[in-house]
């Protein structure tokens, strides 16, 4: 077992990433055990993990599945009601060149 403090975390954080999956690393706070790095094999599934470990995450799925949902087009039209533009990625159409001005003098 590997008992480090936040701050050796934080700075090779990468290297005890690695580290977890071969022996169980626990990070401390002003001396006293805070957390430990657990290690996801390529068979879990994060949900499930989230499920059995996080009871206000369960919660919050159940509310979101009990919600009604709505499409991408229909979610447009709601914004276009409001005035509010979507969100897009990338330049618009109709790319215009910047030009530098400079100081005439």
């Amino acid at each position: 077992m590997k008992v480090i403090p936040l701050s050796e975390a934080k700075a090779k954080l990468s290297r005890y990433g690695q580290l977890c999956h071969e022996e169980p690393v626990v990070i401390t706070v002003n001396g006293k055990p805070f957390f430990q790095l657990v290690p996801l094999d390529e068979n879990d599934d994060l949900i499930d993990r989230l499920l059995e470990q996080h009871p206000g995450f369960r919660k919050l799925l159940e509310q979101r599945l009990g919600q009604r949902s709505l499409s991408s087009s229909a979610a447009e039209r709601q914004l276009a009601a409001t005035g509010s533009r979507p969100v897009t990625r990338g330049r618009k159409s109709g790319n215009r060149q910047r030009t530098r001005r400079t100081r005439s003098g």
